[in-house]
């Protein structure tokens, strides 16, 4: 077993996930229904590369290979969707391959994506979602997902047209927070950062355990992490939320959060969000009388 799970990083690692040859081979070595009792879906991987430019702006290409387990796992997938916000992100399906149980492959029309308001409820961010219809599967079929975004995570203010809106707001800085648990088993996780030289990372990863990396490139350094074996966790009454106790990676190249406080006052300040009014100045005069 950690002799394919060696094999399952080094393809995330070197791109070789994209060959029809290593994705074949992953989808035949990676059991089935019964070594998975309870899941639905088996991600072989999830494999992130992050370009980030010296604006601060990304190019974030993901490859994510889902293997159907059972028939609610086949119904699940028939469809697949990806939420955003079209404020901040870019977000772009590049292609979908099916690899059929019996060996046969088929590439699904990605010019039929859609896109449309995501489902809420409560609460409305604006969030966007793409969806794509991928058909009939059946258990042992496997879905190859490419995903192109551009952007950030966070969208606190609105940029000018083209890549410039998707320029974080903190211009010339990158920040992330990465998800490192699964709601299905994950056999290989894996998260590259390549950023310029004079832009480096602090990170800190909590919960948990990861393999990491740092290597010097030309004027780039790549920041590599990488999990295996992430099974789906159990919710309990009243817990809090996955993101305080499951395994994550926050990254970012702000020299500290009082940088990032300043910056983020003086935005406020500029725009004149701590100004009075009349009004304002009445009410706390009511609140505050004989106080």
């Amino acid at each position: 077993m950690l002799k394919k799970l060696f094999f399952f990083s080094i393809c995330c690692l070197i791109g070789l996930t994209a060959s029809s040859q290593c994705a074949r081979h992953l989808i035949e070595n990676t059991g089935n229904a019964k070594d998975y009792p309870g899941s639905n879906i088996l991600v072989i991987f999830d494999s992130t590369h992050v370009d980030v430019q010296p604006t601060g702006l990304s190019y974030v290409n993901t490859h994510r290979l889902y293997k159907i387990l059972t028939r609610d796992g086949a119904k699940r997938m028939a469809a697949f969707k990806y939420d955003y916000d079209p404020l901040s992100a870019y977000v772009e399906i590049k292609k979908v391959v099916v690899h059929k149980k019996n060996g046969g492959k088929k590439e699904v029309d990605v010019s039929k994506v859609l896109d449309y308001p995501a489902p809420a409820r409560m609460i409305y961010w604006g969030a966007s979602e793409k969806m794509i219809e991928i058909g009939r599967l059946e258990p042992g079929d496997a879905v190859d997902v490419f995903l192109f975004k551009k952007g950030f995570t966070y969208a606190l203010l609105q940029g000018e047209d083209d890549d410039e809106r998707y320029i974080p707001p903190m211009r010339g800085h990158f920040y992330d927070i990465v998800e490192f648990w699964s709601s299905d088993p994950l056999l290989v996780k894996s998260y590259v950062v390549k950023a310029p030289k004079d832009k480096p990372m602090q990170y800190e990863f909590y919960n948990g355990e990861v393999q990491s990396s740092v290597v010097f490139r030309g004027d780039k350094i790549i920041y590599s992490f990488v999990k295996k074996d992430i099974l789906p966790l159990k919710r309990e009454p009243g817990m809090v939320a996955w993101s305080d106790v499951a395994p994550k990676l926050l990254m970012s190249t702000s020299p500290d959060w009082y940088a990032k406080s300043l910056w983020f006052y003086g935005v406020n300040e500029d725009y004149g969000s701590f100004e009075s009014t009349p009004e304002i100045d009445k009410k706390v005069n009511e609140i505050l009388y004989g106080a």
